[in-house]
């Protein structure tokens, strides 16, 4: 009877841990959503440099244009994982 109870638990120990893919993808998506978090920092970066005169209004759309394409590939992988961006800005926007 021991024997039975130790399996059964040792079985749903087994089944509430996530799976090595379940955890990957749980690791990629805290990957990408701070990557999103870093590019928009340095977006809002670049504008702040520009607003202060420490660079001039080409170097900002340089910047700009370096950046979007990555940006918009994360927010595009997010999005294709099922991650509501929306959702997420409201609860930054309510964290600062």
């Amino acid at each position: 009877m021991l024997l039975v109870f130790a399996l059964v638990a040792a079985g749903a120990i087994g089944l509430a841990r996530p799976s090595r893919g379940q955890r990957d993808s749980v690791d990629e998506e805290a990957r990408l959503l701070e990557r999103r978090r870093v590019l928009l920092d340095e977006l809002r970066e670049l504008d702040e440099d520009l607003a202060a005169g420490r660079i001039d209004a080409a170097d900002r759309q340089a910047g700009r244009r370096a950046l979007g394409p990555e940006l918009r590939a994360v927010t595009e992988a997010l999005r294709d994982a099922g991650i509501d961006l929306d959702a997420r800005a409201d609860v930054s926007a309510d964290a600062s």
